[in-house]
């Protein structure tokens, strides 16, 4: 890492631990695998099992690939950005970072998993979703809790967890099956952005190629269980963009490079299914750093490397037990140079763990789950040490037990409790407890109260005292507490989630620039977030509609300051809403989105923001009978300058054309 990359690796967001957990339904062990033996349930052993369709709150949002694909999502982004109360953070085009907050958080309390594996980096603790290298055509199901989920999740949990579950094989004897997609990606020439067109060092003006950017992926099938899928990615992000003075210029140093292949099986294995995978991604990309600290010739190289495996049962020791349990092993490598010829930052994280859950069934309607979790951290890094100078290494147990227990016809509880231990903090639980209330087959109420917590990242502590910042050994874990009520109303292919929150954050860990020019981490204060948040989905003939709404309160409460300074945590919209609108029949789709994110500040003082903007997008897509399809994706249709990273602007009106060949 360098200094200039120190403001976006480290986000500048208050946060909080938080919100809801979403009530838990029946879970009956016996009907997990379903009609197909080779499906298994949602990944994730440690997960709480998916809620009935009435059961949760709206802080469980899930989407399927049928979903996904009804409503024209183009990248796991764009599906992510459905998601009331989660706010993406890229800092550029293709290839920049791109971090995530849910209700307020900071990017490191959010843990994203990936076919059971924990994929924050035990550098920083955050997930830079930029480094996944998805194709939308990869994803079989996206699901978001919003809200602490520690007592089921352990730490990294505190602000939410996004699970993303990929296809696998079919596990059958079907026949083979290949897919080709092919994509450009141009973005408005320069000569069509007004501007005095001065340079600057390693900035200077030109017109955007019409082909700025190619990507091809394929993904194939064989018999036997096996499913093989490669891709890779150039992309020169060359945009032109306003500076501060509303000068003309082209974002420099910002060419990707990226390659990805993964394979998978699942099969059947005696009264269970088991799937494994492997995947194998490698990037290299310029970094031009923040438009205030430039690096024209910062080069950053990315090697990520997975192995996964999963067995569930239906049947475990009786009819009434079932069994799941998944072994993961992840090594990252991020090598960063500042300039040419200049030695490199070499960190290679790696990370090993292995998870199991029993689930037993109580009469018809009441249910129990269980489980143990082990992980195993290690850094080793040319800039990170410990305080003996080794590689930093931390060790994680966990052990949790969540009960859900019917109360009569209508009432169902769902208590919560976790014990957690680390090698380099001290043990301790985390709690929660979920209610839900069916008001009729078409309504529910659903209520909720948590504790989460999240133990600092390496970095954090370990940071050396060069490259203008410096780590704390002394910083203690973020710790959150929050309550929820929801409702959902559930009528065929329409329905209607809400849910009215509140969160409390405490010893929030913050990177501050001090006054000598250092950034240093600290447990900075406390934050206070009530908030509110709307989704609608609807299906009417050929179309399909969506919408989201959030309303997010915030209170810095650090120092002197208190709720009756009225001071808003930075990076944290009050308002965000977003609409969808697709239609599809007889070989054409098409899909028209709005959003919008409101002003946030910058500061905690709330004297610097970035203002409010406002989004469009469209896609069209044509099938030529039933194996050739063509496509076009426009983003930011209406051109808007806008940044979701302070000093790091984003690309201007952008068109990706191209087709999908199945075989």
């Amino acid at each position: 890492m360098a200094a200039s990359r120190l403001p976006n690796r480290h986000s500048l967001r208050l946060t909080a631990a938080l919100a809801a957990l979403a009530a838990l339904g029946p879970f009956n062990p016996a009907a997990r695998i379903g009609a197909d033996p080779y499906v298994l349930p949602p990944q994730i052993v440690e997960e709480t099992a998916p809620a009935e369709a009435l059961a949760p709150a709206a802080a469980r949002a899930a989407y399927t690939a049928e979903d996904l694909e009804r409503l024209g999502v183009a990248s796991v982004g764009e599906a992510l950005e459905l998601v009331p109360g989660l706010d993406l953070a890229p800092a550029g085009g293709a290839g920049a970072q791109t971090t995530l907050s849910l209700r307020g958080s900071t990017s490191g309390q959010v843990l994203v998993i990936v076919d059971g594996v924990r994929i924050s980096d035990p550098a920083t603790g955050q997930c830079d979703l930029s480094r996944l290298g998805f194709d939308l055509a990869d994803i079989e199901s996206i699901e978001v809790i919003r809200g602490g989920a520690s007592a089921q999740y352990g730490a990294d949990a505190l602000g939410g967890v996004v699970v993303i579950t990929t296809k696998k094989g079919s596990g059958g004897g079907d026949k083979p099956s290949l897919t080709v997609k092919a994509a450009n990606r141009s973005y408005l020439p320069s000569s069509a952005v007004a501007g005095s067109g001065a340079s600057a060092v390693g900035l200077a003006p030109s017109a955007a190629a019409l082909a700025d950017g190619q990507s091809l992926s394929f993904r194939a099938s064989i018999p036997g269980g096996f499913a093989l899928s490669a891709s890779a990615e150039r992309q020169a992000n060359a945009y032109a963009y306003y500076d501060a003075s509303g000068t003309r210029r082209i974002r420099a140093n910002a060419g990707l490079l990226q390659g990805k292949a993964g394979i998978s099986w699942k099969g059947l294995a005696g009264d269970g299914a088991l799937e494994a995978s492997a995947n194998l991604s490698a990037r290299s990309l310029g970094v031009p750093g923040s438009l205030d600290m430039p690096t024209p010739e910062a080069l950053q190289r990315d090697l990520d490397a997975s192995l996964a495996a999963r067995y569930a049962a239906d049947y475990f020791l009786s009819d009434a037990v079932g069994f799941d349990a998944s072994a993961y092993a992840r090594y990252g490598l991020l090598e960063y140079r500042e300039e040419a010829g200049a030695a490199a930052d070499l960190h290679r994280a790696a990370r090993a763990g292995a998870d199991a859950k029993w689930s037993a069934l109580f009469g018809e309607a009441s249910s129990a789950n269980a489980g143990l979790s082990a992980r195993y951290d290690r850094l080793d890094s040319t800039v990170v040490a410990n305080a003996s100078g080794g590689a930093p290494e931390r060790v994680s147990l966990g052990a949790f037990a969540e009960p859900s227990l019917a109360l009569g016809a209508s009432w169902t509880i769902a208590p919560a409790l976790r014990w957690d231990w680390t090698s380099d903090f001290d043990s301790g639980f985390s709690a929660g407890l979920g209610a839900t209330k069916a008001l009729s087959e078409r309504a529910a109420l659903a209520f909720s109260a948590t504790t989460s917590y999240r133990a600092p990242s390496f970095d954090d502590l370990y940071w050396p005292s060069s490259g203008g910042a410096e780590g704390n050994p002394d910083l203690e874990p973020e710790t959150g507490y929050s309550a929820e009520a929801g409702f959902r109303w559930k009528d065929g292919a329409s329905s209607l989630d809400a849910a009215l929150f509140a969160r409390f954050a405490r010893g929030v860990i913050l990177w501050q620039q001090q006054d000598d020019g250092f950034w240093r981490p600290s447990n900075y204060g406390d934050a206070l977030y009530p908030g509110l948040e709307l989704e609608w989905r609807s299906r009417a003939g050929a179309w399909t509609f969506a919408s989201s709404y959030a309303f997010l309160y915030s209170y810095v409460l650090s120092g002197s300051l208190s709720l009756s300074d009225d001071k808003r945590v930075p990076d944290v919209p009050i308002h965000s809403l977003s609409g969808w609108a697709a239609y599809s029949s007889k070989g054409f789709s098409g899909t028209f989105k709005l959003s919008y994110k409101g002003l946030r500040y910058t500061t905690t003082d709330n004297r610097d923001y970035l203002p409010a903007v406002f989004l469009a997008g469209a896609s069209l897509r044509w099938a030529l009978g039933e194996r050739l399809s063509f496509f076009v994706n426009g983003d930011n249709l209406l051109n808007e300058r806008y940044v979701s990273e302070k000093n790091y602007p984003m690309p201007g009106l952008a068109i990706e054309a191209g087709f999908e060949r199945k075989f």
